[in-house]
């Protein structure tokens, strides 16, 4: 009777170790697919705000008028146009780096010309 309990205890405590493996692993299944879907979520938001933006902005008649001078070089009355060249890079002059101290007194006492 004894062995008959202790084989009961021990496939009660079998299943139960197993359901918690299960469920653990579901949860962190389930868990991976929240963190994708929340990051998703945001990206969405992110992306409507700034689809918002672009909505407002292109309907504000200064922002249109802007961009049509902008694409055909027009100026208003009042308006100075500036144009400045497009800078040209300067050659750097690359210095060698120095011999170390102690590499200049061995060659000096050490180095043989021959």
């Amino acid at each position: 009777m004894k062995l008959f309990k202790q084989i009961l205890v021990f496939l009660l405590f079998l299943f139960l170790l197993t359901s918690l493996i299960k469920n653990f692993f579901e949860y962190k299944k389930n868990y991976s697919f929240y963190e994708d879907y929340k990051n998703d979520y945001e990206k969405a938001l992110k992306q409507n705000t700034s689809l918002k933006t672009q909505i407002l902005k292109s309907n504000d008649p200064n922002q249109i008028e802007k961009i049509i001078r902008n694409k055909l070089n027009l100026l208003k009355s009042n308006e100075v146009a500036i144009v400045l060249p497009n800078p040209t890079p300067t050659p750097v002059m690359i210095t060698p780096t120095p011999i170390p101290v102690y590499a200049q007194w061995w060659n000096t006492f050490f180095k043989i010309d021959l």
